[in-house]
């Protein structure tokens, strides 16, 4: 919650993965956003895919996975405005986390996960952040 109200952090998403175009000199990620726990600059983005361009170097750190769904917080810096378009960027500030299914909660391996994203979740549709 502290990360996800923090000054500068511009949007607070789950997403999943519907597509990655994967090259030698940039990643692009089709990423739909399935729900905005904190609305940015981006406005109207609930139910859309938008791309999101990583480097190469950070793909295993990512870890992202067709199909899969995912916390994403991202700041203001990462999202410049390209040709009157945002550009959604992967940099160094960007919080990505693994968004357990309801049924991989029943493990122990998820289980304390699936209940922190849920309670973030559960916060910032209720009452949102303080600033």
């Amino acid at each position: 919650m502290d990360k996800a109200c923090e000054a500068g952090m511009d949007y607070v998403y789950k997403v999943s993965v519907v597509e990655m175009d994967l090259a030698r000199d940039s990643d692009i990620y089709h990423l739909k956003v399935e729900q905005v726990l904190k609305e940015g600059t981006d406005e109207d983005v609930e139910g859309k895919v938008r791309p999101f361009l990583g480097r190469p170097s950070c793909r295993e750190h990512l870890g992202l996975v067709k199909g899969k769904s995912y916390l994403i917080m991202g700041k203001s810096t990462d999202l410049p405005r390209l040709g009157g378009t945002l550009q959604y960027i992967f940099g160094e500030h960007t919080w990505v986390e693994y968004w357990p299914t309801k049924q991989e909660s029943q493990t122990k391996e998820y289980k304390d996960q699936y209940i922190g994203i849920s309670d973030l979740q559960d916060s910032l549709s209720r009452q949102g952040c303080a600033t």
